[in-house]
């Protein structure tokens, strides 16, 4: 999927705004260039599920790496 920002403008003038397609913190760059674009002040912010489900899986290949490298380890030296 490409990324792409999708901008909802309510009836009462808030203004928001989600990001598709972004699994890291470059959306964060968005933020300013927006606000300027719509003439606007960020009230609140949240990350996505996307980038949310991201993160926990870079987390979860790290952490196994670590695992792999400990065993590794233990197996050198029992060997």
């Amino acid at each position: 999927m490409s990324e792409q920002i999708r901008i909802k403008i309510t009836p009462n003038g808030e203004i928001h705004a989600k990001t598709i397609g972004m699994d890291d913190e470059s959306c964060l760059d968005l933020v300013p260039i927006l606000e300027d674009l719509l003439d606007a002040e960020t009230v609140s912010s949240e990350f996505t599920e996307e980038f949310l489900r991201a993160q926990i899986h870079g987390k979860t290949e790290v952490q196994a790496e670590v695992q792999r490298k400990k065993q590794q380890i233990t197996d050198e030296r029992n060997s």
